[in-house]
C-alpha cells in the first residue's frame, strides 16, 4: 500500500487524478508505476487520534432526578452595599 504525500490534481497517461495527503493507493497501480514520487510506504497519522486518558469524568451541565446540588451562599457577615461608593 503507498500513500499519496501531495494534495490537488495530477495529470497522468490515465487521465486526472484527484490526490490528498495520506489516501491510499495498490503498490501495483498504475500511478503508482508512473509517479512513484507523489508517494510514500510510511502510513499517515490517523485524522482522528485516540483520546488521551481523562484525569476525571465529564462534568454533567443538568441535575440527574432526586439528584441534589449544592449552591454557592454568600459569606457569613457579608452585606451588600447600595448606593455609589464612599456612602
Amino acid at each position: 500500500m503507498k500513500y499519496a504525500t501531495c494534495s490537488g490534481a495530477v495529470r497522468w497517461s490515465g487521465g486526472l487524478q484527484v490526490l490528498k495527503p495520506g489516501q491510499s493507493i495498490a503498490d501495483d497501480h498504475p500511478l503508482v508505476r508512473e509517479r512513484p514520487d507523489l508517494f510514500t510506504d510510511a502510513e499517515p497519522e490517523p485524522d482522528i487520534k485516540m483520546p488521551a486518558a481523562p484525569s476525571r469524568g465529564v462534568e454533567r451541565a443538568t441535575r440527574a432526578p432526586g439528584e441534589v446540588r449544592g449552591t454557592p451562599t454568600a459569606r457569613k457577615g457579608a452585606t451588600a452595599r447600595k448606593g455609589k461608593p464612599g456612602e
